[in-house]
This record gives C-alpha cells, sequence and structure tokens, in this order.
C-alpha cells in the first residue's frame, strides 16, 4: 500500500508538472492585459480588453466582430488561475510525498537490529516474507495435461515450449517472483492454468501471463481468443490482471515486447 500511494503521488506530482509547462507555453502567446465584462441586471453585456501603458489604465471595447480577443482574454485568466492552483496543489503534494518517504511503517522493522527482528513478527511484512508467503500460496505445475516437449529453465523447472523457457528465464533475471501453470477458477466455475502467474514486489498486485505460441493456426487463434474472453468476463482483464504475448509462423516470439511488459507492470 505504501508503495501504490508513492507511486499515485509521484503519477499526480508529474502530471502536474506536464500541464504547468504547457500553459506557461500557452500564456506566453496570449495577448497583453485582461478581460473585464460590465453587468447590467445580471447579464453580462460589454467585453473590455484592459492592460496597462506608462503606469496608465487602458480599456478598449472588444466589439462582436473580434471576439477572439475576448476568448484568449478569458482563457488567459482561466489559465493563470489553473497555474497557480497547480503551483499549490503541487506543493501540497510534495509534501505530503516527504511525509511517507520519511514516515514509512516498513521502515521500523528495518531499523530493529538483527538479534531483535529474530524476536519479532512485523506487523508489515518484508519484500522477503511476503514473497515467501507468495510462493507458498501460488503453487505451480497444476495443469495436468502431458507434455508433448519439454524445455528446462534456469531454475531448473521444466516447461512446455522454448518461449515460456525465454518467458521464465527472463522473469528469473529481472528478479520477478512468477510459478508456473498455476490454477484459476473463472466465474463460471471452470479451472483454467495460465502460464505464469507473477508478482510485482514494489506493489505486491498478482498478475497472469498467457502466452498464444501458435496464432497462425486457425482452430488455435480461436481457442486464444476464447480464452481471453473468459478471462476478461472473469475480471481479469489485459493489464490489470492479465498479460499477453503472442508469436506464430513468420511471427517469433519477441524478447523486447516481454521486457517492456515486465518495465511497465512488474518493476
Amino acid at each position: 500500500m505504501e508503495c501504490s500511494l508513492i507511486k499515485l503521488l509521484e503519477d499526480e506530482i508529474n502530471a502536474g508538472k506536464k500541464l504547468l509547462q504547457q500553459l506557461t507555453k500557452e500564456l506566453r502567446r496570449l495577448p497583453e492585459g485582461h478581460l473585464e465584462l460590465s453587468v447590467a441586471k445580471g447579464k453580462y453585456l460589454y467585453p473590455y480588453a484592459v492592460s496597462t501603458k506608462d503606469g496608465k489604465t487602458i480599456r478598449r471595447y472588444i466589439p462582436k466582430k473580434n471576439l477572439k480577443l475576448a476568448s484568449q482574454l478569458a482563457q488567459k485568466a482561466y489559465d493563470l488561475r489553473m497555474k497557480k492552483t497547480l503551483l499549490k496543489r503541487g506543493k501540497a503534494l510534495e509534501r505530503a510525498l516527504l511525509a511517507l518517504r520519511d514516515f514509512d511503517p516498513s521502515a521500523v522493522y528495518d531499523c530493529e537490529s538483527p538479534e531483535r527482528k529474530k524476536l519479532i513478527i512485523p506487523h508489515i511484512p518484508t519484500d522477503e516474507q511476503f514473497i515467501e508467503q507468495w510462493y507458498e500460496e501460488h503453487h505451480g505445475a497444476q495443469n495436468s495435461f502431458p507434455m508433448a516437449t519439454s524445455y528446462t529453465t534456469i531454475r531448473g523447472e521444466t516447461v512446455r515450449s522454448k518461449s515460456e523457457k525465454m518467458i521464465a528465464d527472463t522473469y528469473y533475471l529481472a528478479g520477478v517472483p512468477y510459478v508456473y501453470e498455476p490454477s484459476i477458477i473463472l466465474a463460471n466455475g471452470w479451472t483454467r492454468n495460465p502460464d505464469f502467474a507473477v508478482m510485482n514486489v514494489r506493489t505486491r498486485k498478482t498478475m497472469y501471463h498467457e502466452h498464444f505460441g501458435m496464432m497462425d493456426d486457425d482452430e488455435y487463434r480461436q481457442h486464444a481468443i476464447l480464452k481471453m474472453r473468459e478471462y476478461n468476463r472473469s475480471g481479469f482483464r489485459t493489464g490489470d490482471t492479465m498479460l499477453y504475448t503472442y508469436e506464430g509462423e513468420g511471427i517469433p516470439f519477441d524478447q523486447e515486447e516481454l521486457d517492456e511488459l515486465i518495465r511497465a507492470f512488474l518493476m
């Protein structure tokens, strides 16, 4: 939860900075002065462009044929208020981010001595403890369908295809906890065995990875589409809890695509 909040604040701060840059550029292109509207009987009537020259205030009536100027000045006033708000909000978010980092509950256990750690059960498990617990709760090798071919991963387990070996080894070398062919239950009560269950250590979120290796085959491709539809209807949605990779005749496994998925969802 701590990491999720920090990531959320960092994203909000970066989004605010990006918008501030856009506003700064836009304000440079807008005309001098500000918009003033006269009001009569609760209605806005005559727009004026108000500017200052040589210390004197100049008010110019804006005719209907030049409403573009009124629009630009109205936009300018809005952008200035938006910029002021974003600056204040950015400072508030920075303070909140600093507080989260300075008062990290998980760091309380980290500060204990090795001897004391042996006597304490932390309220927030360390990454190592959480990973160990995750492996206890997520079991692999749940697919009983016989293997026609087999390949051995760096970790020493057996997988069904060369591409699955490449995927498993990539996860292992990237430090992503994974199990091969776990078991999940869909909304209709059916059991499915996705190729991998993986865990983002930073967010402590579990995702599942299906690799479709024969997408050039019509029957296989139809089955793959139906399987993805089953996952989606059961709440296992792409980019949320599901990751997919593909290959087929003339379309080899894309290692860079897998590396990008790991960076985007699992690091």
